[in-house]
């Protein structure tokens, strides 16, 4: 697999200490070099990840064709001097399928409209989307939807004072038992989003796991 097809300049990606990829921190992608690249040191709502030359990390970039993982050796600190982390390319990328993106439950407005022969003069309809990952979301709807339904959706993802718009295209893979009291649930799988899109989803996904956990 070609690396520099999915390490390049502004590139979107998440790093962990850990192999296992156990805790995730956001970085971006600086520059890339011959054997090396540069990314801005990975941070977190509560403080940056300490990155020790000669430290193996867990690199995931995500993408449009699902989220790909590597193992990378930390070759240059970030300092004052040089305010980049150097990793070194890794010897493989391992890609995993669009449906272990990990799911986020959080509570998002969200409006959608049955695509019915193209995407112009939709109705929307206000609801709630109740999990999101990078591959998908928990929609409610007013009224049973079947699998295969395309919908549009509209919704915004939590990032400082503006937030993120996100409108995508899914369709329904599923529909969710409920009981009579509940809104009708589906599961929606998104076939038309932009790799920047998606990158920014993900990247708030896994920014936000951990402490979801942690309320949980």
């Amino acid at each position: 697999m070609e690396i520099n097809q999915w390490i390049r300049e502004d590139r979107l990606i998440n790093v962990s200490s850990s192999l296992e990829g156990g805790e995730w921190y956001a970085s971006k992608v600086l520059k890339v070099d011959r054997k090396s690249f540069l990314i801005d040191p990975p941070q977190k709502k509560y403080g940056a990840l300490p990155m020790v030359r000669g430290s193996k990390i867990r690199v995931g970039v995500p993408s449009d064709q699902g989220l790909f993982l590597f193992t990378s050796e930390v070759l240059v600190e970030a300092t004052d001097q040089h305010p980049g982390v150097e990793l070194g390319f890794p010897q493989e990328i391992f890609r995993m399928e669009r449906r272990t993106y990990p799911r986020l439950p959080i509570r998002l407005e969200t409006y959608y409209a049955e695509v019915r022969g193209g995407t112009g003069g939709l109705t929307f309809t206000r609801t709630m989307a109740l999990d999101v990952s990078g591959g998908g979301l928990r929609l409610e709807t007013n009224r049973p939807c079947p699998p295969e339904t395309l919908l549009r959706l509209r919704f915004q993802i939590p990032a400082g004072n503006a937030g993120q718009d996100m409108i995508v295209t899914g369709r329904i893979v599923r529909t969710i038992p409920t009981d009579a009291t509940k809104k009708s649930q589906v599961g929606v799988e998104f076939i038309d989003i932009a790799p920047r899109q998606q990158e920014t989803l993900v990247h708030f996904v896994t920014d936000n796991l951990g402490e979801a956990k942690s309320q949980a």
